[in-house]
């Protein structure tokens, strides 16, 4: 007798089988832009995690549950030019840091000047 069972597929394996196709540095560089005489090359910077469990219970083959969650975070870093002569990376700058750099900074002038003029 022949039963109509249809495979269950597992969300955590999805995921899993997913990220194991693209393993390799297609998830940091991009695909070589061509201009003029030079070619640039984007890089990025990529995180992910992934987790999940799973189980069956004991009463019946029927009873099973599954978890799974992930963060996935792809982040610009810059771009390699290419041309005839050289090789250069170029890095993406993040205006946040130059912002807390610069407000960091002029924290301390004020405070040097602050003292400066308790004196």
């Amino acid at each position: 007798m022949k039963t109509n069972q249809v495979e269950y597929k597992s969300p955590s394996k999805v995921i899993f089988e997913k990220f194991a196709r693209h393993k390799d540095v297609s998830l940091v560089y991009g695909e070589p832009i061509e201009l003029a005489n030079k070619k640039v090359l984007p890089v990025a910077k990529a995180l992910y995690a992934v987790g999940g469990g799973g189980g069956y219970s004991g009463e019946s083959e029927k009873s099973q549950g599954e978890g799974g969650g992930g963060y996935i975070a792809i982040k610009p870093v810059g771009v390699y030019e290419i041309t005839s002569e050289k090789v250069m990376f170029k890095p993406v700058i993040e205006f946040r840091w130059v912002a807390l750099l610069a407000s960091v900074c002029t924290f301390g002038v004020i405070c040097l000047l602050k003292n400066r003029n308790l004196k």
